[in-house]
């Protein structure tokens, strides 16, 4: 059988015909460039800005960091203490409590109730506590400084959102004593005036502070370390002023206002030697702890340094010791006081007109005659004369370190104020104007032998446990030991001449005699005029004054007297020569200077 075997036949595919592929274009060279060069630029970029992140504003930026999780707390000083020469404090911080609050702790229902809680407390409106409540402040002040007892109750009630917080507080435990040496601070802590405002970065210090890690809720980070920077306490001030004197001072101060009902007065005690200001009493007084009670004129000005007045014939012992320096003028050179005389088409005369004859220097302050002082400046002439006062320090500040000095008013020889008439007024104290410690700085100079001493009243500057006292310092020498002390005797004259105010009264003796029974003691009384603004001088009023030295041998203390406007003594000697006596003769005894029985009058004890 024959195997049949099916053959298949495969087709043979037929080719297709197909379309040629185009073989690609390759891309332009120039945009490869393009290319490369902007991923260049790129890398550049992002490699500039690397390190401009990480080391150009490295620092600063880790310090941006680190403020968004540290929270600083201030840390406050303590303002330095002041103290009178004893160590008595007369200035301090003391911690008291005042009220703040968190307005969206407190609940919104209970706002209106709280403040009117709060109110009853602290005195303080309770439409203004609401205010402060109703605020989306975070943080306010309710009250400052709370009365220890008030502060208790305000933290028996619980207040929700309310918080007691230390603060410290400037305290005056003296009061009125001194007040305008010391001066006083304001809400936001800056002295204003005396020494708190002179030395008030030295006593106010630096602060201090705490910086912490905390995380965006507010929680501490545990694993973070606190940094401190303690603060720097302010320097402690001892001052020069004596307790004794300054009470002794602004006790017979008020008396005499009192009984002349008078605007106004100073009373200064000044250690020649050294330029120390051992007393400094002025009326109106104030208390510092409540400033804001008084006006600006009382609390922000010491009338001894910050006022100026015309010293009248207090001056005179200025105009004698210029006519001595001129080397025209000696003790035995005489002028003609007829009592008035006529210069510039002008009429000057004495207080009551009265004629002197013939008058020395010393009888030109004896009689207080204001026109042999001005005949002695004619001998002098203006060049020398306002060159010995320039020595003296007048129409310049003296540099005390108070604030608020003024320079005083002086028309010198070429300036555009002057006048002749102007320069024969100014030796008898008119027609200039001085501040009350000017007068006292050229008097301290009369009493140490010429030579003239920076006034000042910190006595020594105290912190950490160490002390920087003052060295007194010599600014001029206006006039020579011998001129000095011929000045400083014609004042003994003049004191004795005015001890009949004190002693006719007790004693029935009217004559001159020892001013204060034992001492030597020097003195000038002035009766100055007080200019009007619009022009001419007060009709009815004056200013009395009394300038001196004690004990005038071996001088201890310079004191100037000057009463304002007093209303019973209208020429003021009669006010300012009592007062004089009282403090010099406390200053004496004080001092434990003792007395000569040799100099003691009839009926004097």
């Amino acid at each position: 059988m024959a195997t049949t075997t099916r053959r298949s036949s495969v087709p043979t595919p037929t080719t297709a015909a197909t379309t040629p592929v185009p073989a690609g274009k390759p891309l332009p060279r120039w945009r490869l460039q393009v290319l490369l060069a902007s991923c260049f630029l790129i890398t550049i970029i992002i490699a500039v800005r690397l390190v401009d992140l990480q080391v150009v504003r490295s620092n600063d930026l880790a310090r941006k960091a680190r403020l968004e999780i540290e929270t600083p707390t201030l840390l406050a000083p303590r303002r330095g203490q002041i103290s009178d020469a004893s160590g008595t404090v007369l200035a301090m911080d003391v911690e008291r409590q005042s009220l703040f609050a968190v307005p969206p702790q407190v609940p919104a229902a209970r706002k209106a109730e709280i403040a009117v809680l709060i109110a009853g407390l602290t005195d303080q409106p309770a439409d203004q506590i609401l205010s402060a409540l109703r605020s989306d402040r975070q943080w306010v002040r309710l009250a400052r400084w709370l009365e220890p007892e008030v502060a208790a109750q305000v933290a028996e009630l619980e207040l929700p959102g309310l918080w007691l917080v230390y603060e410290p507080m400037r305290f005056y435990p003296q009061g009125i004593s001194a007040a305008q040496i010391v001066g006083a601070l304001n809400l936001n802590g800056e002295g204003v005036s005396g020494i708190e405002a002179y030395y008030d970065q030295l006593l106010r210090g630096t602060e201090g502070r705490i910086e912490g890690e905390f995380d965006p809720n507010r929680n501490p980070i545990a694993t973070s370390l606190a940094r401190t920077l303690p603060p720097q306490d302010g320097a402690d001030l001892q001052l020069t002023i004596d307790p004794f004197i300054q009470q002794v001072a602004e006790r017979e101060l008020q008396q005499a206002i009192d009984e002349q009902n008078a605007d106004g007065g100073t009373i200064i005690v000044l250690d020649p030697r050294s330029g120390a200001i051992l007393a400094m009493a002025n009326w109106p007084f104030f208390d510092p702890n409540r400033w804001q009670e008084y006006p600006p004129e009382v609390y922000g000005r010491n009338p001894a340094i910050g006022t100026i007045y015309e010293p009248g014939s207090t001056f005179k012992m200025v105009t004698a010791a210029a006519a001595l320096s001129s080397g025209v003028v000696t003790t035995t050179t005489t002028v003609d006081d007829p009592g008035w005389v006529i210069r510039y088409g002008q009429t000057l005369r004495n207080f009551d007109a009265a004629p002197h004859g013939p008058l020395t220097l010393a009888g030109m302050i004896y009689y207080s005659s204001n026109v042999a002082a001005l005949q002695f400046n004619e001998l002098v002439g203006p060049e020398t004369f306002y060159r010995v006062l320039t020595r003296f320090g007048f129409g310049q500040p003296t540099g005390v370190d108070l604030a608020g000095e003024e320079s005083g008013i002086v028309n010198f020889y070429g300036s555009a104020g002057y006048s002749p008439l102007t320069f024969l007024t100014n030796a008898y104290g008119q027609g200039i104007s001085v501040t009350p410690l000017q007068l006292v700085q050229a008097a301290g100079a009369i009493a140490n032998d010429g030579v003239m001493m920076r006034p000042y009243v910190v006595q020594q500057i105290c912190r950490n446990n160490e002390c920087v006292r003052t060295e007194p310092q010599v600014v001029a020498r206006p006039v020579t030991p011998d001129v000095a002390r011929a000045v400083r005797e014609m004042m003994v004259e003049s004191a004795n001449h005015y001890a009949p105010v004190i002693w006719g009264p007790r004693t029935g003796n009217w004559s001159d005699q020892w001013l204060v029974p034992g001492y030597r003691v020097g003195a000038k009384t002035g009766t100055a005029s007080i200019p009007l603004p619009g022009g001419g001088y007060d009709p009815v009023y004056t200013i009395g004054s009394v300038l001196g030295i004690a004990p005038v041998d071996e001088p201890r203390f310079v004191v100037l007297v000057k009463i304002d406007r007093p209303k019973k003594d209208t020429l003021g000697v009669l006010t300012a020569i009592p007062v004089y006596y009282n403090v010099v003769e406390q200053l004496l005894r004080y001092a434990h200077i003792p007395p000569d029985r040799s100099l003691v009058s009839p009926g004097q004890p």
